[in-house]
């Protein structure tokens, strides 16, 4: 994936001029418009999708940073705006911290794997230090333009480790589609290297189907859920964190049905469960 067909110098700001999160929304939204061969894109409408998936849960994930990002109708392409807030701007993050470098993601609805890794590359470049200090301390916006290109060549299973010991085994089952995107976009934007995912049946879905149970067996009703399982490893020391942002999805899972988290501690880990 070549980040530069996706993030041109025009859509990058050392500057934004906002101090609310409100200010933050409007000044991505023309940036996005600012890039060559969108400049007849409505920003309002581009705003306004932007606020509409904050409301879902601020992309604010900590450490200085904050993907805000949407899907449009008449957009034909995704386009990424990057800017730099020198104060700092309350963006209701994760960690409670002002926001300093915001990535935006804006493209058509039909195109849900360009969506995610964008996001996910994204959520890679900003989540480490040393990319983020390059931006901050960039003077021209083709000089941060090209710190954020260099940071999103593509990494290595070990790259995207650092100094982290991946050494619990997280296993997700959710039953609604909705939240079983949400968790995956906010593993994406917490930088975890991979996880895997499976699409399954309950056990009253295919003993519904088996005929010594047809006529007195309807567990189900005439809801057909479709659960799906997410596996990754994560660290120990994230764990309280990433089960408490998960919560933020589902709801207190001590009283939610439709979703369950399993934490193992496995005896050997070699490998990784990122993509190749």
């Amino acid at each position: 994936m070549d980040f530069s067909n996706y993030l041109a110098p025009e859509s990058c700001s050392l500057n934004l001029k906002a101090t609310t999160k409100e200010e933050v929304l409007a000044e991505l939204a023309r940036l996005v418009t600012r890039a060559p061969g969108l400049d007849g894109a409505n920003r309002e409408a581009i705003r306004k999708a932007l606020r509409e998936r904050e409301e879902i849960g601020s992309t604010g994930f900590g450490n200085g940073i904050a993907i805000p990002h949407c899907k449009v109708d008449g957009i034909d392409r995704f386009v990424l705006a990057l800017g730099i807030s020198r104060k700092g701007v309350d963006f209701d993050a994760m960690d409670g911290r002002s926001v300093h470098v915001f990535c935006a993601i804006v493209g058509p609805p039909d195109d849900p794997d360009v969506h995610l890794r964008l996001l996910a590359t994204c959520s890679r470049v900003l989540g480490t230090g040393k990319s983020r200090y390059e931006m901050l301390s960039s003077k021209t916006v083709y000089s941060l333009r090209e710190a954020f290109l260099y940071h999103a060549a593509p990494a290595t299973a070990l790259d995207c480790l650092g100094n982290k010991t991946y050494d619990k085994l997280l296993i997700i089952v959710v039953q609604e589609k909705d939240t079983y995107d949400d968790i995956m976009e906010l593993f994406l934007g917490m930088g975890l290297p991979g996880a895997v995912t499976h699409e399954g049946n309950l056990m009253g879905q295919v003993l519904s189907g088996a005929p010594v149970f047809a006529g007195f067996l309807d567990v189900l009703g005439s809801s057909r859920p479709e659960p799906r399982t997410i596996i990754t490893l994560v660290p120990s020391a994230s764990l309280d964190e990433i089960v408490s942002s998960i919560e933020e999805i589902t709801g207190n899972l001590d009283n939610h049905r439709g979703a369950c988290i399993i934490v193992l501690s496995p005896d050997l880990v070699r490998g990784s469960l990122e993509t190749m």
